[in-house]
């Protein structure tokens, strides 16, 4: 069992899969990530391609939801690395409300 077992059970939101590109900005510096699923809380990321260093624990983001034009931005931290699978969940600490508004409508949309 990994360590981050306590994070899916504190989940109390509908959380979706969706695959789609991320950017995840560290000091400054964009990098590609893809999204493996989001709520209104966060989101779960698989990096691509990162310098080898201590994974980040605060971030900025970047992205469009399927069926969607608008830019979603937010600031999240990092509150579980799964090392095995490569995985990083994120629970948003800054979410303006038209990204709040823009996620809240495609996870209404999915339901």
């Amino acid at each position: 069992m990994h360590s981050d077992s306590s994070q899916h059970e504190r989940r109390r939101e509908q959380r979706l899969p969706i695959d789609l590109f991320v950017n995840r900005f560290v000091n400054g510096y964009p990098y590609l990530c893809v999204a493996t699923d989001i709520s209104r809380s966060g989101i779960r990321l698989q990096p691509l391609l990162e310098p080898n260093s201590t994974p980040p624990k605060f971030m900025g983001l970047q992205f469009q939801l399927p069926g969607s034009t608008e830019i979603v931005t937010a600031s999240g931290e990092a509150v579980c690395i799964d090392e095995e699978v490569g995985e990083v969940g994120v629970r948003f600490t800054r979410l303006p409300p038209a990204s709040a508004a823009i996620i809240d409508r495609f996870l209404a949309n999915a339901a």
